[in-house]
């Protein structure tokens, strides 16, 4: 198995001899590093008997250069001469063939059949983290059949990579990269052993104060993560360096976290700084905060009125204005934890209304201003899809439904899936390593053409544990690890649920806006989809043999999608293009519609996009499998009338849909196609016939096809093929479906602007070829004529 950086060689395994009577020192392995031939002692053990075992990588090439020096050392006849290299050799006493198992630490029962969470010390030099070898290890074990673990440790010689699995299936794969790695080690994945609040070892404030040595606090230019919530206790010391603004809807109620058990607030501002604690406090490495914190209480504490449920909407769009009068100017994303099942997740509500109004930046205030809507302040808002609460293990099992507003169609509504899976005495981890959270709620009850897919990524939640009798709970093991509000007394506490995973989602749009600043809230919004993969367990039920998606209904694809989103995130997919998984781009404005001749407005405008696919190489590939992932972002205008309930065209103000060029179609047979209003693009069991000669029927690749596409603002979907099949789908037409902006013509809106952010990507599946090199080319040339091509619509 290659690995990048890495030559290919064997392990071999050492004893040092028992010291001599009446030595009280130990037999030391000596040091037998040569770091030129890249021989390197990987990891040493001291016995009862004083001696040292020690396992050595040899690389191939070297081989003869480390015999060389064991000959010149053993050579009888050196006359004068001293003997060479007797540090090195003298204490040896046996050496001899490693079997890979001596590269794990610890009591290790290699045919359990148990899977937990590993630790793979990689041996990485490079100063860049992930270094190169690191990616390939990861890369390895994915294909290898192992859970990755997306947060890793750094030092300066090594990254921690945490992969799932059992010995058995780990030991092998160990085998196969030789050299690789320094040692295996069982990983510790509970926080519980930061919650100790005294005794010989650390307690919680030692961990905190541990921590706080080595955080830089973030630049003045960062970007913001508003958390709307239950305040926040500003004066953590771990919250303290990145927090620039704590306020409050009503002066009375204070800005402190009330909620009690540690908080609320608090919690979700210290994960969105630093994400799961855990991962910071097991580190030894410097903390550079890339964004900063604020807070807006908006629930009251306990002694004051709760917030009317007819005001949510209204108390959210204020706590947005504090927060935006109190700073302004500054590139920021909201947060919001809280919901209801006071009103029915099946229609829009006055809270989900008004979220829709605040990302579009048409809250009554900003309408008056007579500014176009293309040019107003938009915001991405991040959204809890509500939680399952503990119980019968049968009844938390059950499809539970998204709560009020997450709804919403503009907010990026935030699931659950979890890594946490300790086993404990008497209770077990109720979801699997790396499958949707059980705290997650989602949209399979709603009508699938009426409301958006929702969630539409999962984050971190933790897990629930099970007892004998077959209840569930949340459980500190299987939580994640937070700043708590009571500082004094204890500074980090568990947390978990769709809140911890969107306090996650909090902290991965914060480092991405840093990461790749200026970009619009509908571009941050598509990105994180379009980063997004499903973990394995979940992969499993979409990918079917060969080229094709499993073989199931469209309208059963949807209903999984409906519970779990389009998967998990990844950051570095996000913020840059990798060498086989390559991402366009797009930011644009379109004028959906325009008052035609009898004074209605109708259909305007459509854009084109030239797909610069790099054709040889996809053709090279021949029937290699690629995905192409799209992912088309908006924000709309809500219009809560009555009929929005079952009329999405009345709800939103403008709607765009995407649309591929067909393999067979010719450039001008495509514009044609989408040039007649009345042909809805369509995507059945099989495309329509093309062209005067009765071109060959296409089959359809698309996972979810255009109809399943209805409700919503932001649609994503996922081509799977031959390679060579893709070379020929080389455009990408957005065309406007109707909405009020074009029905309501006393509103005097038919000729407004809006604008929209599309994200392209292929994959190539097991094959080392550079797209990016190819596509970069291809784009600077489509830059240079031009990108976009604007036709009007029939």
């Amino acid at each position: 198995m290659a690995i990048v950086g890495q030559r290919r060689g064997a392990i071999v395994e050492l004893d040092t001899m028992v010291p001599a009577s009446g030595l009280r020192g130990p037999s030391k392995t000596p040091a037998l590093d040569y770091p030129a031939q890249d021989i390197v002692v990987l990891r040493s053990t001291r016995r009862e008997d004083r001696t040292e075992r020690a396992v050595l990588f040899v690389p191939d090439d070297a081989r003869n250069f480390l015999l060389g020096r064991i000959n010149a050392y053993g050579a009888e006849n050196l006359g004068n001469k001293k003997r060479p290299d007797v540090p090195k050799f003298e204490p040896i006493d046996v050496v001899r063939a490693a079997d890979p198992r001596t590269l794990f630490g610890g009591e290790v029962d290699f045919q359990a059949p148990e899977a937990g969470w590993w630790e793979l010390w990689v041996r990485e030099p490079s100063t860049a983290k992930p270094g190169p070898r690191t990616i390939s290890v990861i890369v390895a074990a994915q294909n290898a059949g192992l859970v990755v673990h997306n947060e890793r440790l750094k030092f300066p010689d090594s990254e921690v990579v945490f992969v799932h699995g059992s010995a058995a299936t780990l030991a092998p794969f160990v085998a196969r990269i030789p050299g690789a790695v320094w040692e295996v080690r069982r990983a510790e994945g509970s926080i519980e052993p930061f919650l100790e609040l005294s005794g010989d070892g650390f307690g919680q404030h030692d961990w905190v104060d541990e921590l706080l040595g080595r955080i830089q606090a973030p630049p003045d230019d960062a970007p913001a993560v508003c958390v709307i919530d239950t305040g926040v206790a500003a004066a953590h010391p771990l919250i303290a360096p990145g927090v620039v603004g704590a306020w409050t809807i009503d002066d009375r109620w204070g800005t402190d976290d009330h909620h009690p058990h540690g908080g609320h607030g608090t919690p979700m501002a210290g994960m969105v700084l630093y994400g799961d604690l855990v991962w910071r406090l097991n580190d030894n490495q410097p903390v550079i905060l890339s964004h900063n914190v604020e807070s807006v209480k908006f629930l009251p504490p306990h002694g004051f009125p709760a917030n009317r449920p007819s005001a949510y909407g209204i108390v959210t769009q204020s706590a947005i204005a504090i927060a935006e009068l109190e700073r302004p100017n500054v590139p920021r994303s909201f947060c919001i934890a809280s919901s209801t099942g006071l009103f029915a997740p099946d229609a829009p509500s006055s809270w989900s209304g008004a979220l829709d109004q605040i990302s579009a930046g048409s809250m009554p205030v900003e309408v008056d201003n007579d500014i176009a809507a293309k040019d107003r302040s938009k915001r991405l808002l991040l959204v809890a899809g509500g939680n399952v609460i503990g119980g019968p293990r049968l009844q938390v099992e059950e499809h539970h439904t998204i709560e009020d507003p997450a709804q919403s169609w503009n907010a990026l509504t935030v699931g659950g899936f979890t890594t946490k899976g300790e086993l404990l005495a008497n209770l077990r981890p109720l979801a699997a390593v790396n499958d949707k959270s059980p705290f997650s709620t989602g949209s399979q009850n709603l009508v699938g053409d009426l409301t958006p897919i929702k969630p539409e990524v999962l984050f971190e939640a933790g897990n629930m544990m099970v007892n004998e009798a077959d209840d569930c709970d949340w459980h500190p093991a299987v939580s994640l690890l937070a700043t708590g509000s009571n500082v004094g007394e204890e500074p980090l506490v568990p947390f978990w649920a769709t809140s911890a995973a969107t306090a996650m989602a909090g902290n991965f749009v914060g480092q991405l806006k840093a990461a790749v600043p200026g970009l619009w809230p509908e571009t941050y919004r598509a990105l994180v989809v379009q980063s997004a993969e499903w973990p394995t367990p979940i992969r499993r039920k979409l990918i079917g043999s060969g080229s094709h998606w499993k073989g199931i209904s469209k309208g059963a694809v949807q209903l999984l999608l409906r519970d779990v989103g389009f998967g998990v995130p990844n950051l570095g997919r996000a913020i840059a293009s990798a060498r086989n998984d390559v991402t366009l781009l797009a930011q644009a404005e379109i004028q959906p519609f325009k008052i035609g001749n009898a004074g209605s407005a109708v259909f305007n405008e459509m854009h084109f996009y030239g797909l610069p696919w790099p054709r040889k190489a996809l053709q090279a590939l021949e029937n290699a499998i690629v995905v192409m992932k799209v992912t088309l972002s908006y924000f709309v205008e809500p219009n809560l009338s009555g009929r929005a309930a079952t009329r999405p065209e009345t709800y939103r103000s403008y709607g765009l849909r995407f649309e591929l060029k067909k393999r067979l179609e010719t450039h001008e047979e495509f514009r044609e196609r989408l040039s007649r209003p009345e042909e809805e693009p369509g995507d059945g069991a099989k495309e329509k016939l093309i062209g005067a000669d009765k071109t060959p029927l296409e089959p359809s690749r698309w996972l979810l096809g255009p109809k399943a596409v209805q409700a919503g603002s932001l649609h994503c979907d996922l081509w799977r093929g031959y390679a060579v099949d893709l070379a020929s789908h080389d455009q990408i037409a957005i065309t406007p479906v109707g909405g009020w902006w074009k029905s309501h013509l006393g509103q005097k809106r038919g000729a407004e602007k809006a604008r929209y952010s599309l994200a392209v990507s292929i994959t190539t599946e097991g094959k080392e070829i550079d797209l990016y090199a190819e596509i970069d080319a291809e784009v600077q040339a489509h830059v240079d004529a031009g990108q976009i091509a604007v036709a009007a619509m029939a």
